[in-house]
């Protein structure tokens, strides 16, 4: 049997005849389409507080109401994929090694985009990145001395908004790269300050040609590569991007200090429960050993730790929270050869209709 609104069954104790609220014609439904016997709902009902008549006509006439058996034939639908998704938990826990990232040279084209997109499977290649001039050339002192004066968008105030990610277009500010590098510098460890993603800083002509610097890996990646589908990231240790998912595969490539990534798979989308607030999950994974709900206890994490030269590949829909450990410059690439995104794959955008 599910939860009963326990709040509202004792309000309705003190009334002589106890109003079937809302709440509890929900929970009803929710009992029935969940395969509970009608006379144990019935049970339920008058443990709150419902004469036994009216408790009986209320289950009786909400069973054969035929929104409720729509209501039963989704509730089915989804059990079964729900099982599809445990099926896929299931074996993915054999792996001798369930919660590591496979670290390995960069394969052939037709290897990769069998063997990892395909089966949408995180790796890091080591010798991706660790080959590009970036590698060698990029550090703050570089970027001061030869971008120094260029203007762009920053995100800063970060640390006093818990939303700070969903809020990147609230915090954004435009300065000197020069004053946001000497910011970084003085940060320490912080989460207060940070280019990403979405301050586009690969668009502006004066960045665009830092694309000299990069050696896309043949046959995965297009070439030349568009600025529009690359991304910088500059920030001091303490950054923290809370976990979310992409709709795109991205080749992550860690050039200066080091980056943690925690992975969750896709199929464990259900773990995280509600509410799951758009491409973001407000689970804490410092918190899950401890989770009162067994769900979250059971979430499998692949942590993996990049450094300098190393390049993640990080399929679609693979949740993610992303930490600094040191002063860091990453350097993103979307553009790849074959199709590798998933517009549609949106789960915490879908909401009971009203």
């Amino acid at each position: 049997m599910r939860r009963a609104p326990a709040a509202r069954a004792r309000s309705s104790r003190a009334r002589a005849a106890p109003a079937i609220s809302p709440a509890w014609r929900e929970w009803i439904v929710e009992n029935l389409c969940a395969g509970a016997d009608a006379a144990r709902v019935v049970d339920g009902l008058v443990a709150a507080g419902v004469g036994q008549r009216r408790a009986a006509a209320e289950v009786a006439a909400l069973a054969a109401s035929p929104a409720t058996e729509v209501a039963r034939r989704l509730t089915a639908r989804v059990q079964r994929l729900e099982l599809v998704a445990a099926l896929a938990r299931h074996v993915a826990g054999q792996d001798p090694t369930p919660t590591a990232v496979e670290r390995r040279t960069c394969p052939s084209a037709d290897e990769f985009y069998r063997a990892y997109v395909a089966c949408s499977r995180p790796v890091v290649l080591t010798d991706v990145a660790a080959r590009w001039p970036a590698r060698r050339r990029w550090s703050l002192a570089y970027f001061r001395r030869t971008l120094g004066d260029q203007r762009l968008d920053v995100v800063v105030g970060r640390a006093g908004d818990p939303r700070y990610d969903q809020n990147t277009a609230r915090h954004s500010r435009r300065m000197r790269l020069a004053e946001f590098l000497d910011r970084v510098e003085a940060a320490g460890v912080s989460n207060d300050l940070y280019l990403v993603a979405n301050n586009h800083a690969m668009r502006r002509p004066a960045f665009a040609r830092l694309l000299a610097d990069v050696r896309p890996p043949k046959g995965i990646i297009s070439a030349p590569v568009a600025p529009g589908s690359t991304s910088l990231w500059i920030g001091p240790a303490g950054t923290v991007t809370p976990l979310h998912h992409d709709t795109t595969a991205v080749l992550f490539n860690q050039l200066v200090g080091r980056k943690r990534f925690e992975l969750i798979a896709p199929t464990q989308t259900a773990l995280l429960l509600d509410p799951v607030d758009g491409f973001y999950s407000p689970v804490d994974l410092d918190a899950r050993a401890t989770a009162a709900h067994p769900a979250l206890r059971a979430l499998q994490v692949r942590t993996v730790e990049l450094g300098p030269g190393d390049t993640l590949f990080l399929p679609a829909g693979w949740w993610h929270r992303v930490s600094a450990l040191d002063v860091s410059i990453s350097f993103s690439l979307l553009g790849f050869t074959r199709p590798a995104g998933v517009p549609w794959y949106r789960p915490g955008h879908v909401v009971p209709a009203t």
